[in-house]
Formats: C-alpha cells, sequence, structure tokens
C-alpha cells in the first residue's frame, strides 16, 4: 500500500532533526523523490500515494510543495499535518497530528528513508536537484516538461533507480 507523500517528508523531517540539521521545501522534495525512486527499485511498487510530476525545473511531489511552499528556501519548522479524530474522556474531538508512515509495509518504508537520507543528507537543494536532472534521469526523458503537471512514469522512474540500487 502506497504511503502518504507527506507522511515520507516527515520521516525525512525526522530524521534531519534526530542529527540536529534542518532542511528546507526544494531538499524535502527531492529526497522525497530519491525514496520513492529507491523503493520502486527495491520492492518494485510505489512507495507514494500521488504521482511524481515533471515541473520545468524537475521532479516535483505536488502535495508535498504546496505544503511546504510557505518556507521558501528557508529551512521547514513543522511538520505537515492532517486531521485526527481523537477519542477522549468518553468522548470524540479533532486534533492536528503530524503525518505518520502506518501501515503493514511501513517497515520496509522506514528502511528504505533511511539509506536514502544516509546517502543524501549532506547534499545542499542545488546539488540534490542537479541529481534530478541528470541527462537519462527520469525527468530528463520526460517529454512534455514544460506543461506542469505531466507525470513521470513510475516504469520509467522504477528502471532509473534500478541500475542506482544495483551499483550502490
Amino acid at each position: 500500500m502506497p504511503f502518504s507523500a507527506k507522511a515520507v517528508a516527515n520521516e525525512f523531517l525526522k530524521l534531519a532533526k534526530e542529527e540536529h540539521q534542518t532542511l528546507s521545501p526544494m531538499q524535502v522534495l527531492k529526497l522525497v523523490y530519491l525514496a520513492h525512486g529507491w523503493y520502486l527499485a527495491i520492492a518494485g511498487r510505489p512507495l507514494l500515494d500521488e504521482r511524481i510530476q515533471a515541473w520545468r525545473f524537475g521532479p516535483v511531489v505536488p502535495s508535498v510543495y504546496h505544503e511546504f511552499k510557505k518556507y521558501g528556501n528557508g529551512p521547514i519548522e513543522d511538520p505537515a499535518r492532517t486531521t485526527k479524530l481523537i477519542r477522549k474522556n468518553g468522548g470524540f474531538r479533532l486534533s492536528l497530528a503530524p503525518y505518520e508512515l502506518e501501515g503493514e509495509d511501513s517497515a520496509l518504508a522506514k528502511q528504505v528513508i533511511r539509506v536514502v537520507w544516509d546517502k543524501y543528507k549532506n547534499l545542499s537543494a542545488i546539488k540534490l536537484s542537479n541529481l534530478t536532472h541528470l541527462p537519462g534521469s527520469p525527468w530528463s526523458v520526460t517529454p512534455n516538461k514544460e506543461i506542469k503537471g505531466t507525470p513521470i512514469q513510475d516504469s520509467v522512474i522504477q528502471d532509473y533507480f534500478s541500475t542506482l540500487v544495483a551499483s550502490a
């Protein structure tokens, strides 16, 4: 079962916080994309519950972009949150809670996210972006990038990342 892209983003924010680092929105966007690619190559199925899109300046996960764009180039200060129904004192109330990886494949997802974090955590936003623009990368071979919202096919991402995983 694929996961919320915001939950995957929050996993990276947790890992960064544990290591006293901060992440910008572009870093989180690129890390989520890289995790999706690695997961496709390792597990053979999508990590994310939404499609990666080819935008003019690179691959984008729309929900993550819109969640964190308010931070501009600065550090993300808070995780992505969702409204949850909480049982309390015999009743229910709505509460804001961070998106979390939940479900039967969450352990594998967290392992892959950790591998991606360890591999790419020291790269700047620009260096991460440059990685996603390399010749032959899924974004670079996707036609119609100038049309915002053009999907990058998971099969293309999986093929590309399979070669990266094999050489890691």
